[in-house]
C-alpha cells in the first residue's frame, strides 16, 4: 500500500499569502455572525452582544465557573474539555469578559486548523492544487465557520481534532514520538470536548498499524497514543465514582442531563428511532415534531410499514393524545403517574413489535436512512438569522449557499469514494473514512442533528479537493487517462 501520505514541499510565501486569507476569512466570517444576527435572539442567549450562549451552553460553562469559584466541577453531564481554554482566560478576567473571548479564541484556533488542513491535503494527495482547493473551500464555507461564534465545544473539537491528524501526519513523515504524543493529547482533549470523539483514538491507532504492519513498535506507537485517553478517562470515571458513588464513564445518561427528557419523552423518542424517524422536536415536519410540537391536525408522518402486529395508526393517536394530556397540567398526581407509565410502556411495546418484525429496517435500511438524513438533510440548522422570508438579500445567499453546499459536498464525497474504490486508491480511502466513519457512527446512534455532522466537515472538504486535484493532475501529466476513464 502507498503511504498513508508524504512530505510536499510548500513554498513559504504561499503558506504565508494563504495564511492571511484564511485569517481575513475567517474574521470576516465571525463579524456576519455577529452583524447580521437575528435582533430577536433573547438577551439572554448573548454574551456581550458578541457571543451566541444558547440553553445548552450553560451545561459547559456553569460547572467551570463552579470549579474556578467553589474548587469543584458540578456534574457529569458535559466533560471538561473547555477547560484548558477557558480556565487561563477566566483566571484574569471577569467571566461575561472571558467568555467573549473565547470567540476570538476559536477563530484564532480555527485559522491554524485551516492552514494545517490544507498542508495535510497536500500531504496526502501530493498535489499543491489539492492545497489550493482546500482552503478555497474552507474560505467560503460557512457550515463550521458559524460554530466560532457559540459557546459551545463544537468549534474547538473540530480544531483541535484536525490539528491533531496534522500532528499525525507529521509523525507518519518523520517517526517522530513527540508528533505522536502531540497527536494523542489532542485526541484526548477532542474526547473531552465531545465524547463522539472516542472513535478516533482507535482508528487512528489503526492506521498506525496499517502504515508500519503489525510490528513490536507499531503496538506500542499504539499504546502511546492510547495513553492519555486511557488515564484521563480513568481519572474522570475515578472522580465521577468518589464524587457520585456512581460508575460514569463519559457522560450520565441524558434524561438526568436534560430534565425535558422526561421518561415517557425518551420512551417515545425510543419507538420513533427504532423506527427510522428524526428524533429532533424542533426539526418541523418530522416523525418528533409530529408527536411532541405539532399541531393536532397535521398529517401523520408515519407509512403503513412504520406499523407492526399490535399497533397501528390509531395507537400513535392515542399515545400522542395522551401525551399532551400528561403534559397539560390538567390531571392529579396520582392519574399522571399512571398514565406516564401507560404511554412508557406502550412505547416500549412499539419500539420492541417493530424491532421483532422489520428486523432488517432496524438494523441495517434505517441506518442507512440515519446516513442519508445526515449527508442531504432536508433545512440547514444554526446560522444566526430570522425567518428567510424577513432576511435581506445578503442572508439570504448565505442561507441559500450553505443549504446548496452540504448535498453538494455529500455528493461529490461520494463519487470520490467510488473513482478512488474504482482505481485502488486505498490511501485515499482510508483518509475518507475518517469522516465517513463519524457520519456511519452517529447514524448507527440515531442522532442526525447538523452539529454532529460539522466535525466531518473539514475532512470532507479535504477530500473532494484531493479528489478534484488529482482529476486535474492525472489528465495534465497523462491525456490518455480522459481517454481511460471514459471507455470504463
Amino acid at each position: 500500500m502507498p503511504a498513508l501520505c508524504s512530505p510536499f514541499p510548500i513554498d513559504r510565501s504561499i503558506r504565508m499569502r494563504w495564511l492571511l486569507v484564511i485569517a481575513l476569512a475567517k474574521v470576516f466570517w465571525c463579524a456576519v455572525f455577529i452583524l447580521q444576527r437575528n435582533n430577536e435572539w433573547p438577551q439572554e442567549f448573548i454574551v456581550g452582544d458578541v457571543a451566541l450562549y444558547p440553553t445548552e451552553s450553560q451545561g459547559y460553562y456553569k460547572p467551570m465557573e463552579t470549579l474556578l469559584t467553589k474548587g469543584y466541577y458540578n456534574g457529569m453531564c458535559r466533560m471538561p474539555g473547555l477547560l484548558p481554554f477557558y480556565f487561563p482566560l477566566r483566571l484574569f478576567l471577569p467571566e461575561t469578559i472571558a467568555q467573549m473571548c473565547m470567540i476570538p479564541l476559536q477563530v484564532l484556533f480555527d485559522i491554524l486548523a485551516t492552514a494545517a488542513l490544507g498542508i495535510l491535503a497536500a500531504r496526502i494527495f501530493q498535489s499543491i492544487r489539492a492545497l489550493h482547493i482546500t482552503y478555497a473551500l474552507a474560505c467560503i464555507s460557512t457550515f463550521t465557520a458559524v460554530r466560532n461564534n457559540f459557546l459551545l465545544s463544537d468549534s474547538l473539537c473540530i480544531s483541535v481534532l484536525i490539528l491533531s491528524l496534522y500532528s499525525f501526519s507529521n509523525y507518519l513523515i518523520q517517526q517522530r514520538t513527540s508528533s505522536l504524543m502531540l497527536t494523542a493529547i489532542g485526541l484526548c482533549i477532542a474526547l473531552f470536548l465531545r465524547p463522539a470523539m472516542l472513535v478516533m483514538v482507535p482508528a487512528v491507532a489503526f492506521l498506525i498499524v496499517i502504515s508500519q504492519g503489525l510490528t513490536r513498535r507499531s503496538l506500542s506507537m499504539c499504546l502511546l497514543l492510547l495513553l492519555p485517553s486511557v488515564l484521563a478517562l480513568s481519572a474522570w470515571t475515578l472522580r465521577n465514582q468518589i464524587t457520585f458513588g456512581r460508575t460514569v464513564v463519559l457522560l450520565a445518561p441524558l434524561g438526568e442531563c436534560q430534565p425535558q427528557i422526561t421518561p415517557d419523552f425518551a420512551a417515545i423518542r425510543g419507538w420513533i428511532m427504532a423506527s427510522g424517524g428524526d428524533y429532533q422536536p424542533w426539526a418541523a415536519g418530522g416523525e418528533s415534531y409530529w408527536f411532541f410540537d405539532s399541531p393536532a391536525e397535521r398529517a401523520m408522518p408515519f407509512e403503513a410499514d412504520d406499523f407492526a402486529a399490535g399497533y397501528d395508526s390509531t395507537t400513535l393517536l392515542n399515545l400522542k393524545s395522551d401525551y399532551h394530556l400528561l403534559h397539560s397540567g390538567k390531571l392529579t398526581s396520582a392519574d399522571s403517574i399512571l398514565l406516564e407509565q401507560s404511554i412508557i410502556e406502550r412505547s416500549e411495546f412499539c419500539r420492541e413489535a417493530y424491532i421483532r418484525e422489520h428486523p432488517v429496517k432496524y438494523y441495517l435500511l434505517n441506518k442507512l436512512h440515519f446516513a442519508r438524513m445526515i449527508l442531504f438533510p432536508g433545512r440547514i440548522d444554526d446560522l444566526p438569522f430570522p425567518a428567510f422570508d424577513r432576511m435581506n438579500l445578503f442572508q439570504k445567499a448565505v442561507k441559500i449557499g450553505s443549504y446548496l453546499a452540504i448535498p453538494l459536498l455529500s455528493i461529490v464525497s461520494l463519487l470520490a469514494s467510488a473513482f478512488w474504490l474504482y482505481r485502488r486508491k486505498w490511501n485515499y480511502m482510508l483518509w475518507m473514512c475518517i469522516p465517513m466513519g463519524m457520519v456511519l457512527e452517529h447514524a448507527f446512534i440515531g442522532f442526525v442533528e447538523q452539529r454532529y455532522l460539522a466535525t466531518a466537515y473539514p475532512f470532507f472538504l479535504m477530500a473532494i479537493a484531493g479528489f478534484i486535484a488529482t482529476i486535474f493532475d492525472t489528465r495534465k501529466s497523462n491525456p490518455a487517462f480522459d481517454r481511460s476513464v471514459s471507455s470504463s
